[in-house]
Formats: C-alpha cells, sequence, structure tokens
C-alpha cells in the first residue's frame, strides 16, 4: 500500500525526477558553461552555495506564475524563495554527482506557544556517510535545529524528497526531549 504525501512533497519529487534526467543534467551544465560564463563542474558542495547566490536573489516580493520548477528557469527567473534556492542547490549537486534529498517542511501549528509551522524548503547532502542538512537560502550548514530554537517554528512532519523515495525525517529538526 503507497502512502498519501501532502500534495507539495509529491510536487517536490516530480521536480526532483524531472532534474535528476540525464538530459536535462547536461542541458543544465551546457547552460551554465555557455550561456551564463559561469561553469559549476568539478565545485565542492560548499562552493555551490557561493554559486547559487551570484545567479540567484532572494526576494519576498511577487514571483511569475507559475513559479519556476527546474535550475534552468529558476537561474532565468533571477529571484526566488527557499523553493526556488532548494531546487537550485540541488540541481547543482546532482550534476556534481553528490547524492541529495530536497526536504520539505509539511508541519502544522499544534503548540500554540509557537510562531509558524511549515512551508519551507532546504536539502541534505550526503557527506561522509552521513546525510548533512544545507540551508541553501540562509546559507546555513549543518544546522538542523534552527527552525525549531531559532526561527521558533513547531516542527512536526518533515519530509525528504528524492526521485526514488520519500522518507520521514522529522525527527532529525526537532530537539531532543
Amino acid at each position: 500500500m503507497r502512502l498519501a504525501y501532502p500534495s507539495i512533497v509529491e510536487a517536490y519529487k516530480k521536480r526532483y525526477t524531472e532534474m535528476a534526467e540525464p538530459k536535462y543534467m547536461l542541458e543544465f551544465i551546457s547552460y551554465a558553461s555557455f550561456v551564463l560564463r559561469d561553469s559549476f563542474e568539478g565545485l565542492d558542495w560548499k562552493q555551490l552555495l557561493d554559486w547559487l547566490h551570484r545567479h540567484l536573489e532572494y526576494t519576498k516580493g511577487e514571483l511569475p506564475k507559475p513559479r519556476a520548477e527546474l535550475p534552468i528557469d529558476i537561474i532565468m527567473q533571477g529571484k526566488g524563495r527557499c523553493g526556488e534556492f532548494a531546487l537550485l542547490y540541488n540541481g547543482l549537486l546532482l550534476a556534481n554527482a553528490y547524492q541529495t534529498r530536497l526536504v520539505v517542511d509539511c508541519s502544522t501549528l499544534q503548540d500554540k506557544s509557537k510562531k509558524v509551522a511549515g512551508d519551507h524548503v532546504w536539502v541534505e547532502v550526503f557527506i561522509n556517510r552521513g546525510w548533512v542538512h544545507v540551508d541553501p537560502t540562509e546559507k546555513r550548514i549543518d544546522e538542523p535545529l534552527m527552525y525549531a530554537l531559532e526561527w521558533k517554528k513547531d516542527v512536526n512532519l518533515v519530509y525528504a524528497v528524492t526521485d526514488r523515495q520519500i522518507a520521514d525525517v522529522t525527527m532529525t529538526y526537532q530537539p531532543k526531549r
């Protein structure tokens, strides 16, 4: 029996699957090299964060409808929020043969003492035999508790998404009780 996941999780799984296609990866690499004249090939996972921030600006303002969903379109859009930052960073990592997961916070507000819940996307990258949290929007590395502790989010339902799997990773983002 297949579990039913929130529609946003299914949407990110679809985007991950599309960008992971070898044909798309080749197009993405070529676009960066020949159109942008700023190759990202051979950069490590931390250098890729700098590359991303050279080509994407954070905005709270309006974004085109529909929003860009794949790396090339995101670069062409030139600005975005957490979804665009996570998708572009994920694409950069995949193009450099890193194992990645898009992480989608689907939490709902249950603890009335908290300010917010849900509505954020980031990435995990597999480094040294373990998943490392990277928030490409904030340019923060290995700080999985930042949402609960700093942002005062009620973190209670978080999924990690690849083209082949959806995993509940909520415990990683909750302080130990």
